[in-house]
C-alpha cells in the first residue's frame, strides 16, 4: 500500500495519509480521514476548556459551584459530588436509535438533556478550582495535573510540590516559571533541564547544581552565563544580583543571546526511536507526536503519557491502545471517537463516561455496559444493533469523524484551540467557530502593576489583600497581545511563600497573560523539514524549529557530540 494524498475538507490544503494509517484504520475499520492532522487536532482541542472557570449553580442543589461551563449552557451541570453519587443515573436519558436522522443530531440531542459534571477532578484535597485532574492536595488552578501539593497555576505537572507557573514538569519542587523538568529543585526561569538544583535562568543542563544563565551545560556547579567560576565568584555574583524585575528581565534576556549563539537539538527529549515530534521520551514509531512519553506505533498524538501504544489522533490520554480521535480520557482500549472519559473499553462516541466498556454514543454512564444513546440492551441486541448504526453512519458520512465542531460546548477562544492555534474573533467567526465575549470587569483596583515593591524583601502579607492591576493594561499592543488578560489579580498565600523561599518578587501581571507569555517561549506544534546545521553532516530530520528561526538546529549525533 503506497502514500496517498489527501484535500482537507476543512482547510482544503493537501495531506498525506502513509501506508501505517491506512493499516490502522483497516484495523479498527474506520474510513481514512477526510479532515488534515492539524485540522483535526483543532477539532478535539476546541472541546478542551482546561482553565476558564466560572461561577454559576449546580442545576440539582442550587449550590454555587465552579465549573467550566458558563452559567447559560444549554444543558444542566451538576457539582463533582453529587455527580459521581449513585443519587444520579444517566442510562434515565436513555433513548431508541432513530434510523430517519444523522447519528450526531441524535447525540446532541441527548447531550443538551443529560447533566454535565461541573469539572473533572478526582481524589483531590482542598483543590477545587483544578481540572482534568486527579490526586492533588492544596493545589490552585491546576490543570491536566496529578499527585501535586502545594501547586499552583500550573499544567501538566506530576508528583511536584509547591511550584507555580510551570508547564510539563515531573518529581520537582521550589520551581517557578519552568518548562520541561525533570527533577528539579529551587529553580527559576528554567527551561528542558533534569536533575538539577539551585539553577537559574538556563536552558538545557542536566545534573547542574548553582548555575545561572547557562545553556547546554553537563554536570556543572558554579557556572554564569557558561563561563566556569570558584565557589567563592559564584556566590559574590549571587549575592550582588538584585532579583528585581527589571534585573531578571535583563538575565532572561542574555539567556536567549547565549541560547541563539549555542546549538539546539532538533527536538526536546531523549530516547526517540524511528519519531517524528517535539518533547518526546522513550517513544518507538511515534509519527507527529508532541508531549508524548512511553508511546509506541502511534500517530498524531499530543499529551500523551504512559504506555500508548497503536493510536491515532490522541489528545491528552494515558495508557491507550487502539483508539481513535480521542480527548481527555484515560485508558481507552479499542475505542473510537471519545472525549473526557475514564476508563472506557470496546466503545464509539462517549463522552463523560467512567468505567464502561461495549457502548455507543452515550453521555454521562458510569459502570455500564451494552448500552447506545444511554439506553440498556442485551449483549446480542446490542452488537445487532450496532452494526446497523454503523451502517447508517458510513452512509451519512459520519462513521469515523470526531464530534463537529459547531456542536463544541465551549467557544474558540474558551478552548485550548485558542491556546495552540490562536484566532482574532475575526477569524475564528469567519471559519464558523463560537466566539464568547466575557462580561467587561469593573474591579477596583487598590494597586497598579508599578506600586509593587521591586524586592520580596520588602513585601509583607498585606499585598494578599490587594487588587492588583495587571502590567498588561499600560500598553495597548500589549492587551492586543494578551486577550484574555482578567485585568486584574490577587495573590495567594501559596505563591508568596514561594516567592519567598526563592527570594523573587511578586509577579506584575495576571495568571493569563503570564501563562500566554509561557507558551510562546515553546516551540509550535508543527513539523518542517531540515537539514543538520552542523558543516559538513548531511543529516535532514523533521522539526519543530521553523526554517527562519534563529536557532542552531543540529541532528541528535553533532548535537551530543557539542555537548557532551
Amino acid at each position: 500500500m503506497e502514500a496517498q494524498t489527501k484535500i482537507c475538507q476543512n482547510c482544503h490544503k493537501d495531506f498525506i495519509i502513509e501506508p501505517d494509517d491506512f493499516l490502522f484504520y483497516e484495523k479498527i475499520k474506520v474510513p481514512a480521514p477526510t479532515f488534515c492532522p492539524e485540522c483535526r487536532y483543532i477539532r478535539r482541542l476546541l472541546d478542551r476548556n482546561e482553565y476558564n472557570f466560572y461561577r454559576r449553580k449546580c442545576d440539582v442543589t442550587g449550590e454555587n459551584i465552579i465549573s467550566i461551563y458558563r452559567p447559560e449552557a444549554p444543558f444542566p451541570v451538576y457539582k463533582q459530588d453529587y455527580w459521581k453519587s449513585d443519587a444520579f443515573d444517566a442510562s434515565v436519558y436513555g433513548r431508541d436509535f432513530d434510523f430517519s436522522k444523522s447519528f450526531f443530531e441524535q447525540y446532541e440531542e441527548l447531550r443538551r438533556k443529560v447533566p454535565h459534571l461541573a469539572l473533572a477532578n478526582f481524589n483531590s484535597v482542598n483543590s477545587e478550582y483544578t481540572n482534568q485532574s486527579e490526586n492533588n492536595k492544596d493545589c490552585y488552578m491546576l490543570v491536566a495535573s496529578g499527585s501535586c501539593e502545594k501547586c499552583i497555576y500550573g499544567s501538566w505537572n506530576f508528583k511536584n510540590f509547591l511550584c507555580s507557573d510551570c508547564y510539563m514538569i515531573e518529581q520537582c519542587e521550589f520551581c517557578y516559571e519552568a518548562i520541561n523538568l525533570t527533577k528539579c529543585s529551587n529553580c527559576a526561569w528554567v527551561y528542558n533541564c533534569a536533575d538539577c538544583v539551585n539553577v537559574y535562568f538556563s536552558d538545557n543542563c542536566r545534573g547542574c547544581i548553582n548555575c545561572f544563565g547557562c545553556v547546554n551545560l553537563r554536570s556543572k556547579q558554579y557556572c554564569w552565563f557558561n563561563e566556569q567560576l570558584s565557589k567563592d565568584e559564584y556566590e559574590n555574583k549571587m549575592q550582588n544580583f538584585s532579583w528585581t524585575r527589571e534585573a531578571i528581565a535583563d538575565a532572561q534576556k542574555k539567556l536567549f543571546e547565549l541560547r541563539i549563539k549555542s546549538p539546539v537539538k532538533y527536538y526536546h527529549g531523549v530516547k526517540a526511536q524511528n519519531s517524528t515530534g517535539d518533547y518526546l521520551e522513550n517513544t518507538q514509531y511515534a509519527r507527529v507526536a508532541f508531549n508524548c512519553r512511553h508511546n509506541k506505533d502511534s500517530a498524531y498524538m499530543q499529551d500523551a503519557w504512559n504506555a500508548t501504544n497503536d493510536c491515532r489522533d490522541c489528545t491528552e490520554i494515558d495508557a491507550g491502545e487502539l483508539a481513535y480521535e480521542i480527548q481527555g480520557a484515560a485508558a481507552p482500549h479499542q475505542v473510537i471517537v471519545a472525549r473526557s472519559c475514564w476508563i472506557v473499553t470496546d466503545s464509539c462516541y462517549c463522552d463523560m463516561c467512567f468505567g464502561v466498556r461495549n457502548c455507543f454514543g452515550c453521555f454521562g454512564l458510569k459502570q455500564k455496559e451494552y448500552c447506545i444513546l444511554n439506553k440498556q440492551y442485551t449483549k446480542e441486541n446490542y452488537l445487532e444493533l450496532k452494526e446497523k448504526i454503523i451502517e447508517h453512519m458510513i452512509k451519512t458520512g459520519e462513521w469515523g469523524q470526531y464530534f463537529p465542531a459547531e456542536v463544541s460546548p465551549f467557544a474558540y477562544n474558551e478552548s485550548m484551540a485558542q491556546d495552540y492555534f490562536p484566532l482574532t474573533k475575526e477569524d475564528a467567526l469567519q471559519k464558523g467557530y463560537l466566539w464568547y465575549d466575557r462580561p467587561e470587569r469593573d474591579y477596583k483596583f487598590t494597586m497598579t502593576a508599578d506600586d509593587l515593591p521591586k524586592e520580596i524583601s520588602k513585601t509583607d502579607n498585606s499585598i494578599l489583600n490587594q487588587v492588583i492591576r495587571c502590567k498588561t493594561q499600560d500598553s495597548e499592543s500589549e492587551k492586543k497581545k494578551h486577550p484574555l488578560c482578567t485585568t486584574a489579580f490577587n495573590l495567594t498565600q501559596l505563591e508568596l511563600d514561594l516567592y519567598k523561599k526563592l527570594g523573587i518578587p511578586v509577579p506584575d501581571k495576571c495568571f493569563p497573560c503570564r501563562r500566554a507569555d509561557r507558551f510562546e517561549l515553546r516551540n509550535s506544534r508543527k513539523l518542517w523539514h531540515r537539514k543538520c546545521m552542523k558543516p559538513g553532516c548531511l543529516n535532514e530530520f523533521e522539526t519543530s524549529y521553523a526554517p527562519d528561526r534563529p536557532e542552531i538546529v543540529y541532528c541528535e549525533a553533532c548535537y551530543n557530540q557539542e555537548v557532551a
